[in-house]
């Protein structure tokens, strides 16, 4: 026989709708964030060169800072990149939290310096661009990692990041494609990035045990009017 349970206090819709998005719940409050501006975003680096934050990057993590100061973050972790690591320092400044480093939320390897997409002429350009927008996953990129690998990486690492942190808030903050690729696993669709992730932009998923809830996707309201990414928002 199954145990009875008494009836929940108020609006029993409220409160298991509460159950289902966790809210107020002891779960674990990831805010994913895109490192801001480097020089790989203006043409003038390639990532293997792990490129600085730009000008502008410095003021996008410095707005980004300031929001996520008021959340209460018990943690930052960080990919290792020069980018994401300059990111994090703003945070760290504004909350007074050390830097963590995790070193599988590096991006998504998109190409090598041998076989950089970003030299294709013509053709082969042509022909990568139609099979990217086809098949919307990290396969079509040319000796790039490929999508079981990353999603298994990607996976690992937040699943391991928000049972280390169970229950608090962390600042994770990382890349374009790593971003794309675990939203792509907590929706539990086959395509690897669904949307343009912005420069310095908050993406946050609580998690609890198994479950994961997307709250927030590519939010940059903090930037006020800074460009975020392919010549600003529109």
């Amino acid at each position: 026989m199954s145990e009875q349970r008494s009836a929940p206090p108020g609006d029993p819709i409220a409160y298991y709708f509460r159950e289902a998005f966790l809210i107020g719940a002891n779960a674990t409050r990831l805010y994913l964030v895109r490192h801001a501006q480097a020089l790989s975003n203006t043409g003038e680096a390639r990532e293997w060169a792990d490129p600085p934050l730009t000008e502008v990057g410095r003021l996008q993590a410095q707005r980004l800072a300031q929001r996520l100061a008021r959340q209460g973050l018990d943690a930052i972790v960080s990919s290792p990149s020069r980018r994401a690591i300059e990111t994090a320092q703003f945070i760290a400044e504004a909350t007074g939290l050390p830097i963590h480093t995790e070193e599988d939320l590096r991006e998504v390897t998109m190409g090598t310096p041998e076989s950089d997409p970003r030299e294709l002429k013509g053709e082969a350009a042509r022909a990568l661009a139609r099979r990217l927008a086809r098949e919307m996953r990290w396969d079509a990129f040319p000796g790039g990692e490929e999508s079981r690998a990353a999603r298994k990486r990607v996976r690992e690492v937040m699943d391991r990041i928000a049972r280390q942190y169970r229950g608090q808030r962390v600042a994770v903050v990382t890349h374009f494609g790593f971003i794309q690729t675990y939203l792509a696993i907590v929706l539990g669709v086959r395509r690897d990035f669904l949307f343009y992730t912005f420069n310095a932009s908050i993406t946050s998923v609580r998690v609890k045990g198994r479950r994961r809830v997307i709250w927030r996707v590519n939010d940059v309201a903090h930037l006020d009017g800074l460009p975020a990414g392919f010549g600003g928002i529109s």
